[in-house]
């Protein structure tokens, strides 16, 4: 079966269409690629003028399309809370959920200022309370979906539970990252048996892009020369977060990104085992609504 390129995306009139991150790299070209078919985008990043200003960017390339911007600091539950509750009251459906915003091998330890390492925070946490918090409009949209952008490295991710925050063992920012893009996978598999708990005809579903050329790949600095040599460019590495947000063949739980994991065009892929384990994934799910405090409806297996 041939690989599936942009030029696949439907279109997407009369849809709605959430991009964290949109503001650069490939949110940003996801943004501009779901607007460009249609779809009216709100482009969530921390800084609102960022956002606006790309919002401006993409109005340059696409006359016509509808587009927004909204303030998220995914590691603050205030600004999580505000930015769903100014998206509840703009529109009344939500098709696609695209969680890309992240942090990536940060050189030193962070935490935010609630104490929680910087990784885990951004990229699981943050998008686990703002899924939440979106996840009745979600509901109420027929064929909405959820992506999790997560990454290849996923496969050598572990969940600590003894330590989330890394304050009892050395920090490696290469582990802290996958540790992260694990949970991403993790949360994507549980989500989808919380929707199917609600009667919702939603999707959860996961993406990799490879590698890229973008400044968020490159700030992980391994690899040097042979990395950039073997990165796909923007428009294949966006390719599978759009496969997942857009395919009308796409289906619960499904996988994409490259078809050896570094780059090319989206192909449908088999998940990791340790992402498939259940007990693992509730169990996180459990410690992220306690740090979150934003709980869900229960689930059913499946």
């Amino acid at each position: 079966m041939p690989a599936w390129s942009l030029r696949d995306i439907p279109d997407l009139a009369g849809r709605t269409a959430i991009v964290t991150g949109g503001n650069a790299g490939l949110g940003f070209r996801s943004a501009l690629e779901l607007a460009r078919k249609g779809a009216a985008v709100t482009v969530a990043c921390r800084s609102l003028e960022k956002g606006e200003a790309a919002a401006e960017r993409i109005r340059a390339e696409v006359p016509a399309a509808r587009l927004d911007a909204a303030a998220l600091d995914l590691t603050e539950p205030e600004s999580i809370e505000r930015c769903a509750a100014e998206i509840a009251a703009r529109t009344d459906r939500l098709d696609i959920l695209l969680n890309n915003a992240g942090v990536v091998s940060l050189e030193t330890l962070q935490h935010t200022a609630a104490g929680r390492e910087m990784h885990m925070a951004t990229n699981h946490y943050g998008h686990f309370a703002l899924t939440g918090r979106l996840f009745g409009l979600l509901t109420a949209t027929p064929g909405a979906r959820v992506v999790a952008v997560t990454s290849g490295g996923a496969r050598f991710g572990t969940i600590d539970f003894d330590d989330l925050d890394w304050r009892n063992r050395p920090y490696r920012r290469v582990r802290a990252y996958a540790d992260s893009k694990l949970a991403n996978l993790l949360f994507m598999r549980t989500l989808q048996g919380r929707f199917d708990a609600a009667g919702a005809e939603a999707l959860s579903l996961a993406a990799h892009p490879g590698l890229t050329g973008t400044e968020r790949q490159q700030s992980i600095g391994a690899g040097g020369l042979l990395s950039r040599l073997a990165a796909s460019s923007v428009e294949t590495g966006v390719a599978p977060q759009l496969r997942a947000a857009t395919d009308p063949a796409a289906a619960r739980r499904d996988f994409y990104g490259p078809r050896f994991g570094i780059r090319g065009w989206a192909h449908r892929l088999t998940v990791d085992d340790r992402a498939k384990d259940d007990s693992v994934a509730e169990r996180l799910w459990r410690v992220t609504e306690e740090i979150t405090g934003v709980r869900y409806p229960a689930s059913r297996t499946g």
